[in-house]
């Protein structure tokens, strides 16, 4: 699943302070991968300390020497596997930008976005973002660590909505970063639907999404 080196901070290699991080003690790296892979198929409440040993040989005096304790272990897990998610997400982000020539490209491009991110074959990462957000309300290290890839993420999307807004292709009437957290906002609230018994029409709701944008943002 993982093949980039990982931190429990932020992700691209940075940590939660901007600073290039320092390449992962070998023995941390495989202790946050093998719980990355348990994570693919368990709740991290499921998973165990003694999964994690077993799966990758070794010894609990190590894991305690790299991590304060279980717990600390899991929650790196879990934000990098969020940091893999907005690496995603700019990854589609950045591109979209980069080949438009004009607000019609701009939304043409943003459209194939809606398309992807809000398909029912994300309903797992809408869970799985909403479930580390609910888990870091009452645990600040987790929250710490959260909120730098969140910031990421954020700073990202509204990078590009203020070059959007300085070509003239977006609306200057609202704040960039305000926007961001709006996109966010509607595409984690997608879960509604995820748990309905009478899910409404996919195409319905990504026209719908992409109204929003029209007649809001641009």
């Amino acid at each position: 699943m993982v093949s980039k080196p990982l931190s429990s901070g932020a992700g691209n290699g940075r940590s939660a302070t901007g600073r290039a991080a320092k390449a992962p003690h070998p023995t941390r790296e495989l202790l946050l991968k093998t719980a990355l892979t348990l994570l693919e198929h368990r709740l991290p409440h499921d998973i165990t300390s003694d999964m994690v040993l077993n799966h990758s040989e070794i010894s609990r005096g190590s894991l305690y020497h790299h991590f304060e304790d279980f717990s600390d272990l899991i929650e790196a897990a879990l934000v990098c596997q969020f940091a893999e998610d907005v690496d995603g997400s700019i990854a589609m982000i950045a591109p979209a930008m980069a080949a438009s020539k004009s607000a019609e490209d701009l939304l043409g491009h943003l459209s194939s976005v809606v398309d992807v991110t809000h398909g029912p074959d994300r309903r797992g990462h809408r869970f799985s973002r909403a479930r580390l957000i609910a888990m870091s309300e009452t645990n600040p290290r987790l929250a710490a660590r959260l909120a730098a890839e969140q910031d990421r993420l954020t700073a990202a999307i509204a990078d590009m909505i203020g070059t959007a807004q300085e070509r003239g292709w977006m609306s200057r009437e609202y704040d960039a970063r305000s926007a961001a957290v709006l996109v966010q906002a509607y595409s984690l609230g997608k879960l509604v639907d995820d748990v309905s018994t009478q899910m409404i029409d996919s195409e319905a709701w990504n026209s719908l999404i992409k109204r929003l944008i029209r007649n809001v943002l641009f």
